[in-house]
């Protein structure tokens, strides 16, 4: 009964995300990057109340990026321009799928992997 419970929460999360993707515009960078930053908020703060945990937020956007065109295509160019964007401007959860995506496509890391690979590092020696 757990994993089903499981399921529909996960299957609920992706239902709220997908139906708060914004507009992305016409090959529109600003636009694209405020869409995906506006649902990692979201993702961000479901996170935080126990509604999905982190890892089911990244399978929820892995998720988006195969069925949701506006998505992958907001995704893609945050993590295309990664770089240019500041450190603490994007959510936790922004930040890790979108260095995953960066991984994905052998892109060199930024200024945001340093911060990452130490808190996976300090996660390490607990």
């Amino acid at each position: 009964m757990h994993e089903e419970e499981q399921e529909r929460k996960t299957t609920e999360a992706y239902e709220k995300l997908l139906k708060n993707m914004p507009s992305i515009g016409f090959v529109n960078r600003k636009k694209r990057i405020k869409a995906y930053m506006q649902l990692s908020k979201i993702a961000d703060y479901m996170i935080e109340n126990n509604e999905i945990s982190e890892d089911e937020a990244l399978f929820i956007f892995s998720l988006l990026m195969r069925k949701c065109s506006n998505f992958q295509k907001a995704a893609m160019m945050t993590a295309l321009t990664l770089n240019s964007i500041g450190k603490g401007v994007l959510p936790p959860i922004g930040v890790k799928f979108s260095l995953d995506v960066r991984k994905n496509l052998s892109l060199p890391s930024t200024h945001h992997s340093v911060s990452d690979e130490k808190i996976n590092s300090d996660e390490k020696d607990v």
